[in-house]
């Protein structure tokens, strides 16, 4: 089979049943989730810790998309997706107490494909974000707007068709060269990225709960970016286990991707450690043009603050 077809075929079968978040797994799949969560085996594993308690906590969910893309990475055929899962959110999940109404669990993932199958994922939900709408705040405040965000302002980011090859190459490389700017970083000076090369001045970064959503570059780097590099000053990136684009859109996961040593000034309220931390980092991109316009980012904060020695997990609990 082709490379496009490979990828059309696999963006096919997990369409088919990404609103359920329901597909055909391999039976010794790995899923990567979000602390609490992190590792889970095998295709009943996924069903009975992730799958199965959101369907209790969700009356009536769904998932809804509005970013969707396929590629390949290295020889490996993948999917990826994020949007909303959305319902009434009636019931706890993974330590977080239920709202009693309507809510939403913003959500990222990558799907493995292999022999019509899914293979392996990788799932951040937004627990913290989730935990907020129920009036549990574990982190200090921000600077960026909360919410749940909105999806791309072109409507471009689901890809069910084959991408011209062509823009999927440009926003790659794109995506690619900004990540190189990132890893120029040198004594702890944003300004060694030279960022702006690679954004729209009127770019909007969608952060997890805890950062936020920033609006404009100033906004990027003042409020998102650079809070992290005052805290990382050594920071590395690009340790993805996937990276691809589909036409104008793009992503890239690792577990962790993002690497640093801790020994700048507090990150979301947590003091240093003076020692390497990894990030499980998602980022989802959208190219306008030659410059990226919008990016939807997923950290997992509480694997962080574990990493720390915080435990974030009973903040969220409902006799918190």
């Amino acid at each position: 089979m082709s490379k496009s077809s490979a990828v059309a075929a696999a963006k096919a079968l997990v369409w088919d049943g990404v609103a359920r978040l329901s597909f055909p797994l391999a039976a010794d799949g790995v899923w990567r989730a979000a602390a609490p969560l992190d590792d889970i085996v095998g295709a009943d594993a996924v069903e009975r810790r992730l799958r199965a308690p959101l369907a209790r906590a969700f009356g009536g969910m769904a998932f809804r998309p509005y970013l969707f893309l396929g590629g390949e990475w290295r020889g490996e055929t993948w999917v990826a997706a994020s949007g909303d899962i959305v319902g009434d959110f009636r019931a706890p999940l993974f330590g977080v107490p239920p709202s009693g109404g309507a809510a939403k669990l913003r959500v990222g993932a990558f799907w493995r494909v292999e022999n019509n199958k899914v293979a392996e994922g990788l799932i951040l939900p937004d627990l913290l974000g989730l935990a907020a709408q129920s009036g549990v705040r574990a982190l200090p405040p921000f600077a960026g707007e909360e919410g749940p965000p909105p999806g791309p302002a072109a409507s471009n980011g689901i890809r069910l068709d084959d991408s011209p090859p062509m823009e999927t190459a440009k926003t790659l490389a794109l995506v690619e060269a900004m990540l190189g700017g990132c890893n120029r970083l040198a004594d702890g000076k944003l300004e060694s990225m030279e960022m702006s090369a690679f954004w729209h001045p009127d770019m909007v970064w969608h952060g997890p709960w805890g950062v936020g959503t920033c609006r404009g570059f100033e906004s990027f780097q003042r409020d998102a970016q650079g809070p992290s590099v005052e805290s990382f000053p050594d920071r590395r990136g690009g340790f993805h286990r996937c990276r691809f684009a589909d036409g104008e859109a793009a992503g890239f996961a690792g577990w962790p991707s993002l690497r640093g040593t801790f020994n700048g000034r507090p990150f979301r309220g947590i003091a240093p450690t003076r020692r390497e931390i990894g990030q499980r980092v998602m980022d989802f991109y959208i190219r306008r043009d030659d410059r990226l316009a919008e990016n939807w980012v997923f950290i997992d904060l509480v694997d962080f603050a574990r990493q720390c020695g915080v435990n974030l997990t009973p903040k969220l609990r409902e006799d918190s």
